[in-house]
This record gives structure tokens, sequence and C-alpha cells, in this order.
């Protein structure tokens, strides 16, 4: 029976992290430790280095204590810091959070219980910010802990390292030199999401052309490996120079900037006099609620060529930054496995099963989604709900209060054979609040799925509705009988006249086809 951790042991013992560094686990980790994992030299947690504790106190035995963490512990419950990690500075962490030493509290047990998982940095050695936006989901925390448990292995930098502009124009000149037709791809981050996945399907195209892609990216994220395997790739995070990195760039290679987010990239991309064209996939109610409006417009007449995804988004833009071309993005569509397919199926067998899915926030209308689960359930016991995408601190309350209440709701987070979840659905329901696309929604289509959403901020009303059904925005009513009218009269004949509407928009090729046609 696994011996329960004692309060003072609390952030400074992690049974998983601990089992992590055995070969078989163990049926009391905590008892494993004391008895054998501290002679071994291994760690306890992510925030407690036994080596490096025993070589700063080499007397660590003179208090009696069992174990290097029981030492360390005896001085922190007299008030007395010792160092628990190489990262880790007391000096630094209370100079940079003086609530903490407003607290009286000691600052590494503040950190490994509260600190981490509030985004706060350690020591000057780790830049907790700087490794959530390179590294990191949006919805993850605790950066330091991931460093320790898998970042370090895996090479992931503890801390930006800056480069002159000097330096940043010679590295991107090397890794352009000698690649055939080159294209420069700029994008926020590399995110599970929209855009990125559109960048990442994008690349995969013109790299079938015999371009040679190449990425300057804002930030990072999960999809940076995925990109390195396509061309190189530079994160500005990471200390690079972005004018310095764009002047490495030669005049002839075209650059596509994705997303408002990346502006910054489009102008100090004309500013250099490279060719460089800014496509906008955001609503304007976003680009107002981000303040990003100016930088659409200092990269406009810094010479940057912008192109919105959907009318509605040129309509909104129109008088602010004048008439602007709309190239509708194209719509790779995700692989999925037999295997997968078949998993859906049987999940969704005899049962209504409808599905949503991105960011679970509330500009995505998670909320809505889940108010209109309830009201189907009401109608159609057997129903089963899925909504793809991560889940965020704001919406798993409400989920688990969903579940609570009876309602059958399934959360993978974000899968890559989405495709198969969305073949399986009587309904894609689409609840945002403001929407630049979804892609998603395309997706879903593509297997025959029709969609059900409200008339709110969405990029495809205008386009997409053939696809589906729009209600009035707020509708609860009309939007869950319109979803309860597809799960009943849905037949594969439809589905596949459906999936044949769509058909000639998916792909890459129509696409890369007319922004390319744009350059000389």
């Amino acid at each position: 029976m696994t011996t329960a951790e004692p309060p003072v042991c609390q952030g400074f013992f992690d049974a998983a992290y601990y089992q992590s560094q055995l070969a078989a686990p163990v049926p009391d980790p905590l008892a494993h430790f004391r008895a054998q994992g501290d002679r071994m030299g291994l760690d306890p947690s992510p925030y407690f280095s036994t080596r490096h504790y025993k070589a700063l106190y080499p007397d660590w035995r003179a208090a009696g204590a069992q174990t290097a963490l029981d030492d360390f512990l005896i001085f922190e419950t007299q008030g007395q810091w010792h160092s628990p990690h190489p990262l880790f500075d007391f000096a630094t962490y209370l100079r940079r959070n003086p609530d903490v030493a407003a607290a009286r509290v000691s600052p590494a047990g503040h950190f490994a219980r509260h600190g981490d998982s509030e985004g706060r940095s350690p020591s000057d050695g780790f830049d907790a910010t700087y490794y959530r936006r390179r590294y990191l989901r949006l919805t993850d925390t605790c950066a330091f802990a991931h460093y320790i448990a898998h970042g370090q292995a895996a090479g992931h930098q503890p801390r930006p390292q800056s480069r002159s502009a000097a330096q940043s124009a010679a590295a991107a000149a090397q890794a352009i030199a000698g690649l055939p037709r080159p294209v420069l791809l700029g994008v926020h981050d590399a995110q599970e999401a929209g855009t990125p996945l559109l960048v990442r399907d994008m690349a995969r195209e013109l790299r079938a052309r015999g371009h040679s892609p190449v990425f300057v990216l804002r930030d990072g994220g999960p999809l940076v490996a995925e990109l390195e395997r396509l061309g190189p790739v530079f994160v500005l995070a990471d200390g690079w120079d972005g004018a310095g990195l764009l002047s490495g760039v030669g005049p002839d290679i075209p650059i596509f900037v994705h997303s408002a987010e990346a502006a910054g990239i489009a102008r100090a991309a004309a500013h250099s006099g490279l060719p460089v064209m800014l496509l906008i996939h955001e609503m304007r109610g976003y680009l107002d609620a981000r303040g990003l409006l100016p930088e659409l417009i200092a990269a406009h007449r810094a010479g940057a060529r912008l192109v919105a995804s959907f009318p509605r988004m040129a309509a909104a833009l129109r008088s602010d930054l004048g008439p602007l071309p709309v190239i509708q993005p194209g719509a790779a569509l995700p692989p999925a496995t037999l295997s997968a397919f078949r998993h859906w199926r049987q999940t969704g067998q005899g049962r209504a099963l409808f599905v949503g899915a991105g960011q679970a926030d509330a500009r995505k209308g998670f909320d809505l989604f889940l108010d209109a689960a309830q009201a189907i359930h009401a109608e159609r016991r057997d129903a089963i709900f899925v909504w793809l995408g991560a889940m965020t601190a704001w919406a798993q309350p409400l989920a688990d209060q969903a579940r609570r209440q009876g309602l059958r709701l399934l959360l993978p987070g974000f899968i890559a054979d989405s495709l198969a979840c969305y073949a399986a659905a009587s309904a894609y329901l689409l609840t945002s609040r403001e929407d630049p696309g979804p892609m998603t929604l395309i997706h879903a289509a593509a297997t025959g799925t029709p969609f059900v959403g409200y008339a709110a901020d969405i990029g495809l009303r205008g386009v997409a509705d053939p696809l589906g059904q729009f209600v009035a925005d707020g509708d609860r009513t009309a939007f869950v009988t319109a979803a309860l009218g597809y799960a009943r009269s849905e037949t594969p004949a439809t589905r596949r006249a459906r999936r044949a509407l769509l058909r000639p928009h998916l792909g890459m090729a129509r696409y890369c086809d007319a922004l390319l046609s744009l350059f000389p």
C-alpha cells in the first residue's frame, strides 16, 4: 500500500516523476526513494536535485537526515533556506516576486507549490515566459517541471540566446543558400490550431511542387518539429533579430505571412524591400480586441500586400485598409486510420453523436455547446457529445458539471485523426461567438456531416451555407431543432451530395496557385 505523502513534502515529492526514473514501477515510491532512490542519486521531483544538494552541502547527514531531501526540509521548517536545484536562486526569486518576500514564506516551497504553475521563473537561468511561448501548448502550465521532465533531454533551451542583426542575417542567408526555389512562410506560432496547421499544409503542397519552405515564427509550439521536417525554422522568441533575419533573405524570394498576429514579420520584410504578402485570417472583432489593426496598417504602409481570407473580413476592414483581394484558404484533410473510423463508428452505433471543435474557451463558445447539448440530451437521451480540442481552466469545470448532470460528454483533446470522429457524427455544432473559419467545419462537411451554427461573426457565413444551416444568433430552440432534424433525416445520399458539393474546394493546390499568381 502506498504511503501518503507527508504535508512537508508537498511540492518536493512527485510520485509520477520519481517513477519515471525507474526501470519498473514500485508500489510505494516515497518509501523506495528513502530506502534506495536517494542513494542512487535519483530526484524526488523536478524541483529538487539530489546530486546538486549533496554536492553543495556535503555535510547533509549532520542533522541526522535519512536523505538529502529530508535535510533540505529540516532547514525549510526552521526558516533556513538551502538551494534545492541548480536552476533555483532564492535571492533572485524574492527580488522578482515581492509578494512572496512580503509573505515571508519559503521561496523554494512557494515556487514548487505555486510559482511554477503561475508562470514564475526560478532564476536568471530559466525564463518561464520564454519556455512556455517556445515549447508548450497554450493550455500547458508548469514550464520548469516540463523542462526538467522532458525538455532538457529533448534539447530545449531554458532561456533565449540573443543574436545581433548581423548574426541573424548570416544565419538566414546560410539556411537559404542552395535551396531550390525557396519560399518563406511567416506565422505567429506553431500551436495545433487553425492558422499554423494551414501553414504546415501549405508548406507540404509547396514542397511537393519543388519549392523549399523556410519558416519564420514569432513564437514556437508543438508543431515546430513537423515544420522542421519540411524546411529550416527560425523562432524569433529564441533571440533572433527579426529585421536582421529578414535582411538575409534574397530579394526574389516570395514571402507569405499568415495572420495579423504576425504582422510585425510582414512589416520588417517590407521595410527590407522584400516581396511580402500578409494573409489576414482574423475577424474584425478579434483584431480590435487584440489591438492588431494598427499593426496591419503599419505593414500595409511599409509595402506589404494584404489579402483577406473571406469576404466578410474584407468588408469589415475596407474603411481602414481600402478594398482587399479575397483568397479563400485551401483545406487539406487530415489523415485518419481505418481503426479510428471503426472506433468512432462503434462509439456512435445506434446513437446520435454531435461534435464541436477548437480550444475550449469563450470565443469558441464551449459554454454554448454545453447549453445546446443539454437541450438536445433532453430530447435524445442516447445522444453522445464530443469536443475535439484542448480544455482550458475556464472550460474544465463547466465540462465536469455537465458530466455530473448526466451528459455523455467525451473530451479526447486534440486528435490527429479527427476526420474519423466527424464521419461518425450526426451534426457538427458550431457555437463560436467569433471565428475566422473554422476549417474544422470544412473537415466535417468533407465526410458528409452537416453543421448547425449560430449566425455570429463567422468568416464562413455566406460561403459554407449550403453545407448546413445557420440560425439566428442566440436562438437555442432553432439550433437544437436543426441539430435533431439532421440526426433524424440524414441519409447516405444526402451525405454523398454534401461531399460532392465540397470536393472542388478541397486541397491546397488552388490556394497556392492563387497566392503565387500575385507575385511576378
